[in-house]
């Protein structure tokens, strides 16, 4: 598919898309309490279930981001991600880091040329990580599954705008009973024409900013080591969860990761304690925290990531995450 190069065109490419999905699936105006249904609106992918929404994925850039004209490249985010009864679990451009968008997986550093680029930080001006087309890939009762085109680009100080890294995300939503919902998110990079090289950094790659509303006197962190926010810290972790109240009682977000399957190692988390914004909750998976890697179907440990998130309308323990880590894992 030829990737559009405006907000239009892409609209174009989710328009067909939907239609498609609607001939097979019947009308988005006929469905019913239950039922799933995507659609594109105002430059984005949003699912719902009945008329609650549980997921959005930002394709076209926001047309009013907080600071301006400094986060026009802001896309390629998951935000609301929602429990079954609609609890957001996300929270984009945050005051304190307006960068934060929900659940994302920017690289902070790349090195191309023997000069390295902040991805991450978008408002530096030296690069970001941006999405091109939307796909769907299938839609059931209980699941939906789309196919993204993201791209990372640099800002060369002495030269034009480049794409460096061509990136396929797969991402399914799926229904996990009554009061849980799954996401599923298989990312493939590769480089685009020159060699590239993620840089070590102490955050980098699959990221999640939790709730306003959490913090360190309402929300608790566990990882599959039971170690706590002020632990946690530069561990290695299959999983890590948080869980804090909500209007209708309380709710867990669980945040997978496959890479001691895939890449032979777990990946290390970057956490903030409970002195860094209050406890808000901060979780990034990190493969790059111990060195670099180059970005090659070699090292998979960049190139081809997995995770699972669960949003769920009740507290877990860790027997229970544990237990969804494995199942998912097939182990």
């Amino acid at each position: 598919m030829k990737i559009p190069t405006s907000k239009h065109r892409w609209q174009a490419v989710v328009t067909t898309t939907a239609a498609v999905f609607l001939t097979i699936h019947g009308t988005l105006a006929a469905e019913t309490a239950g039922q799933w249904s995507a659609a594109e609106r105002d430059g984005r992918v949003e699912a719902k279930r009945g008329d609650t929404l549980m997921l959005a994925w930002q394709v076209a850039s926001m047309t009013h981001p907080a600071g301006g004209e400094k986060f026009a490249d802001a896309s390629a985010f998951l935000h609301p991600l929602c429990t079954p009864s609609g609890f957001v679990c996300t929270t984009v451009q945050p005051p304190d880091h307006l960068h934060h968008l929900g659940l994302w997986w920017p690289w902070k550093f790349v090195e191309v040329d023997g000069k390295r680029y902040n991805t991450w930080e978008i408002q530096e001006g030296q690069g970001a990580h941006v999405a091109r087309t939307a796909k769907q890939l299938s839609g059931g009762p209980d699941k939906l599954e789309w196919e993204f085109s993201n791209d990372t680009v640099i800002k060369p100080a002495d030269g034009p705008q480049a794409t460096v890294i061509h990136e396929a995300a797969k991402v399914t939503l799926s229904s996990q009973g009554k009061d849980a919902n799954a996401v599923d998110v298989s990312i493939t990079q590769q480089a685009a024409d020159k060699p590239v090289t993620i840089v070590n950094y102490t955050y980098s790659g699959f990221s999640w900013r939790g709730p306003a509303s959490w913090n360190k006197d309402n929300s608790k962190m566990t990882t599959n080591d039971g170690l706590g926010r002020d632990e946690a810290n530069g561990k290695p972790a299959r999983w890590v969860m948080v869980s804090g109240p909500t209007p209708a009682g309380s709710a867990t977000l669980l945040m997978m990761s496959a890479a001691s399957n895939i890449a032979g190692t777990p990946e290390r988390l970057r956490v903030w304690d409970a002195k860094m914004g209050n406890g808000t909750p901060f979780v990034n998976f990190n493969p790059v925290m111990g060195k670099a890697l180059p970005l090659d179907a070699e090292h998979p440990a960049a190139s081809n990531r997995k995770y699972r998130v669960l949003a769920v309308d009740r507290t877990l323990d860790a027997t229970e995450a544990e237990a969804e880590w494995k199942k998912w894992l097939g182990k």
